[in-house]
């Protein structure tokens, strides 16, 4: 589905990682890596370090993190926020929605909109494209609240995935003024097994064995209540979609490759964003890779990481043309170009404050 937004504003984005700095070298031993094969890890999937949370801290709680420095630090008002959507796939509770439990605890007015969306990689692009229909329809401001902390969906253990992930909680505030932007959004669930945590709905629900790690296959430790990736067809999906999408939306809002400044993609892995950029024919500067490398896969979070983490004086002192990509889990993925101009950003916040 493509679509045009006049209104909406990206005004500002702010995102809190956990505070635990993880470096890979120092978890050779617990997945069981060789030094060749660590070598090739960080040579081809630029592994490098990865930022956890500590026990007991949920992503909502990153979220809110986010969220109370916003207010204390922008000129945005709690009783001005008309609706607050949470992109996750890691909820404080199965029920009820988390994002309600958020009102409350960022003493929202109860005339606040407030509801959470299931979507992983994708949940970025998905997450703004909602933010803007309210806009479009009369809403002043919306929050947008992403991310996710992994260790409730990976294997403590599954050298496959867990190596890859850090935790991370965002916030984008998405306000009512006059703004182009243009979405393209697809889903294709017949690639859902792909990028799955196979127990835990009513599908397949609990029961004594769900929670039992085992080697499996593809020499990963995991049970099926955490998540598995197929890593060739995953990689497969993003090549052949992600480049096309991105070629759709330049050409859906007639704009040259050359006039944007940057392509903030979901920072799936180093070697991903690698092939995607080469198949845009743009250079390495255009596509910053450098948030998987420190922070880790944010998931629904890792473009606003960007953004925080290597791009925060840009986008607060200048006006840029960007386009976003967020691809993955479902499989979903979905694009946008948009305008942003002089956005509170700053840099990236590390662990839940006290205060």
């Amino acid at each position: 589905m493509k679509t045009i937004f006049t209104k909406g504003k990206i005004k500002a984005v702010v995102t809190t990682v956990g505070e635990n700095e993880i470096l890979i070298d120092d978890e050779m031993e617990k997945f069981g890596y060789d030094e060749k094969s660590l070598k090739r890890l960080k040579k081809s999937a630029k592994l490098h370090s990865r930022y956890i949370a500590k026990e007991g801290i949920c992503t909502s709680d990153l979220c809110v993190n986010s969220a109370e420095y916003l207010f204390n630090n922008y000129d945005i008002k709690r009783e001005d926020i008309d609706g607050l959507i949470f992109v996750t796939q890691s909820p404080d509770y199965k029920m009820p929605s988390t994002a309600i439990i958020m009102q409350d605890r960022l003493k929202l007015p109860i005339t606040t909109i407030a509801f959470d969306v299931n979507l992983g990689c994708s949940g970025f692009v998905y997450g703004l494209y909602m933010a803007h229909s309210f806009i479009n329809s009369g809403a002043k401001n919306i929050l947008v609240a992403l991310g996710d902390v992994n260790r409730y969906f990976c294997g403590e253990e599954d050298k496959i995935i867990t190596p890859l992930m850090g935790d991370a909680g965002s916030v984008v505030l998405i306000s009512n003024e006059e703004n182009k932007s243009y979405f393209s959004l697809y889903s294709d669930g017949s690639g859902y097994e792909h990028l799955i945590v196979p127990a835990g709905g009513c599908r397949n629900s609990l029961n004594e064995n769900t929670n039992k790690a085992t080697l499996r296959e593809d020499g990963g430790i995991r049970s099926d209540e955490n998540l598995y990736m197929n890593g060739r067809e995953i990689f497969n999906f993003a090549i052949k979609r992600v480049p096309l999408l991105i070629e759709e939306i330049l050409d859906f809002s007639n704009t040259d490759k050359e006039n944007i400044d940057y392509f903030l993609l979901h920072q799936a892995n180093a070697y991903i964003l690698q092939n995607i950029q080469r198949k845009l024919g743009v250079t390495p500067d255009k596509v910053p890779s450098k948030s998987v490398e420190i922070y880790g896969n944010q998931n629904s979070a890792s473009i606003s990481g960007i953004i925080n983490g290597f791009l925060n004086e840009e986008v607060q002192n200048q006006k840029l043309e960007i386009v976003c990509a967020g691809f993955g889990i479902g499989l979903s993925w979905g694009g946008f170009k948009t305008t942003i101009e002089n956005i509170f950003a700053p840099k990236i916040l590390k662990g839940v404050s006290n205060d």
